[in-house]
């Protein structure tokens, strides 16, 4: 990691490293991005690079990389991740291919899923396998109660800092070695140019996203109140593709208000257009005005990280002030930043205002915001009745003191006609493989949304008499859970259903009605025992707790009808997870 000597001014540094991510919602190009900021402070020279651009040769050349990596799914890579995952685990690799190589790996999940990091965990084995050398423990964040960045301040403080300083000593290189990883602006006259080349692949992803018009938005509930709303959109694109129960990402976008209050306090004027200057892929197309790069590209709105708090204690000039940001971005004060942040959903606008931060600067606000990730729905119409249209069901969020989440906030402004940004991507969701096997659908709110797309499928075959090419052939059943009579979702449309035979039977669980009951109360262990009998496929969509409610009873099932031993029920449900006998979306 050598640099070659100059007249050139000199710096010292540690030498280069190589940050990898691979991610499906934003967190682990969040965390990269916060990491390479952390090792810049430690005189490395960060290069960060998506997975889905990883350079074979280039890899293996490096001598310490740095992966981020997400586990989607089944334990999975994400989607950005295949070409990567395919290439590193294919026979070709030799034993000591990656002899030399020294890495690290943060990997992200959640402990309410089963396949807690499992995809870190196997890339780790795998590295270590090849002849790569581990140069620390690995790290693993868990979302399960937001607790993702305490658990990567504290890998951070116990583990890399340390590591790094030890076993690689500071040399002398040359300035211009810095230069591409720091980023720089210019102020143009030239137009926006949204199709601008040399993208990085979160902002190639957005420009290839698809375009959809709102031909109908409405709200599903009879009594919506703020926090207690779920809207339905009706997308409209001609040339769409998609299969039914597939998942949509959907782009949303800063508010009008947000955004001028925002340029008011730091003294922006959001017409004024800029280049980004930078060795690196640009991050989102320029030229671009200020109010373009805030509307599409900007979280301002995302919770408050410890970057940010760490960038904002340098602009204030109360040291009193300034200790407490430093304090509850530091590991120490990992309790008071969950507290007061994490808990409350603290963004950073809120916080420019509280400490009259006037002098964060365009550059620095792109250096610390991460860009906006899309969100994900379920699609919740059949491809085969529905071509050209995709209906999604988006329940409103509210973070903190009435304030909405930014996509629930989106959601609200939009209106019939306008225009939205999105693309398409496989779920967990697949059609059986046994066509006449049973279906039972279990959901609960707005987890209603694929099993009205499996419902509608095999609705359309049965209207048009094509039922022997129907994928659905055998009973379909929906049992179905919300709070009240008010919000019954698709309660005269499920009940056509019923009446037309397209469902073979729907029973609907009331959480807040008198006497009060669940939709797992619905079912009864002997029915499911002679649904799985039948080569039955299950359905799930809905939180964490409903889908361990629904394990216990498939386990009671197990222990009751087969003797099976309580130990063994997990692998018994796990076989018929593999089967795909049993899939589920959960939330939470």
């Amino acid at each position: 990691m050598g640099c070659g000597t100059s007249s050139a001014s000199q710096l010292e540094t540690r030498g280069l490293i190589y940050i990898y991510y691979g991610t499906t919602t934003g967190n682990s190009s969040r965390l990269a991005f916060q990491f390479a900021s952390e090792v810049r402070n430690l005189k490395f020279i960060p290069k960060i690079i998506n997975l889905s651009e990883y350079n074979p040769k280039e890899l293996l050349s490096q001598k310490l990389n740095v992966f981020f990596v997400s586990t989607y799914g089944m334990g999975s890579c994400t989607a950005d991740t295949e070409n990567f995952d395919q290439w590193l685990f294919s026979e070709e690799r030799n034993k000591n291919e990656f002899q030399g190589m020294n890495y690290m790996i943060f990997a992200l999940g959640s402990t309410n899923h089963e396949h807690y990091c499992e995809f870190g965990i196997r890339l780790d084995k795998r590295l270590e396998q090849l002849g790569a050398k581990r140069i620390c423990n690995m790290g693993k964040g868990d979302a399960a109660n937001d607790q993702t960045e305490n658990d990567y301040q504290q890998w951070i403080h116990n583990e890399v800092q340390q590591t790094l300083q030890l076993q690689y000593p500071l040399y002398t290189c040359e300035q211009g070695q810095l230069d591409f990883s720091i980023i720089k602006i210019k102020i143009t006259k030239e137009p926006e140019n949204l199709l601008s080349d040399n993208l990085d692949f979160m902002a190639q992803k957005y420009i290839n996203s698809i375009t959809f018009s709102i031909n109908e938005i409405k709200e599903l509930k009879l009594q919506p109140s703020r926090g207690n709303s779920t809207l339905f959109l009706d997308l409209f694109n001609q040339n769409i593709k998609y299969k039914t129960a597939y998942n949509i990402a959907i782009y949303p976008q800063n508010s009008d208000s947000d955004i001028d209050e925002l340029c008011n306090l730091l003294k922006f004027d959001k017409n004024m257009r800029f280049k980004i200057i930078t060795n690196q892929k640009q991050p989102f197309p320029n030229p671009i005005s200020i109010y373009t790069y805030l509307k599409k590209f900007c979280d301002f709105s995302g919770l408050v990280s410890k970057k940010q708090l760490i960038e904002l204690s340098n602009m204030i000039n109360q040291k009193e002030l300034q200790d407490e940001l430093l304090h509850l971005a530091s590991f120490e004060g990992r309790d008071q930043y969950q507290n007061r942040f994490q808990n409350s959903k603290e963004n950073l606008l809120n916080l420019i205002k509280k400490y009259q931060i006037k002098t964060l600067t365009l550059e620095k606000i792109i250096e610390i915001c991460p860009q906006i990730q899309p969100r994900y729905f379920t699609i919740a119409s059949s491809n085969q009745k529905h071509p050209q249209n995709i209906h999604i069901m988006a329940s409103q969020f509210i973070l903190n003191h009435e304030r909405l989440g930014l996509s629930s906030s989106y959601f609200r402004t939009l209106k019939k006609g306008d225009i939205i940004r999105g693309y398409i991507q496989p779920s967990k969701f697949i059609l059986p493989k046994n066509s006449k096997a049973p279906t039972l659908l279990i959901g609960i709110g707005a987890g209603l949304a694929p099993l009205r797309a499996l419902i509608q499928e095999r609705d359309y075959y049965l209207e048009n008499n094509q039922f022997e090419k129907c994928p659905f052939q055998g009973e379909m059943k929906l049992y179905y859970g919300c709070k009240t009579e008010a919000e019954f979702l698709f309660k005269d449309e499920l009940k056509e259903y019923l009446n037309s035979g397209t469902l073979s039977e729907l029973q609907v669980a009331f959480s807040r009605k008198d006497p009060k009951q669940y939709v797992t109360e619905l079912i009864a262990i002997d029915q499911l025992y002679q649904h799985f009998q039948m080569d039955g496929i299950l359905y799930i969509c809905g939180s964490i707790e409903l889908g361990r409610d629904i394990q216990v009873k498939i386990a009671d099932m197990f222990e009751y009808f087969e003797n099976t031993d309580p130990y063994l029920t997990d692998q018994k449900i796990r076989e018929l997870e593999e089967n795909s006998q049993i899939l589920t979306e959960y939330w939470g």
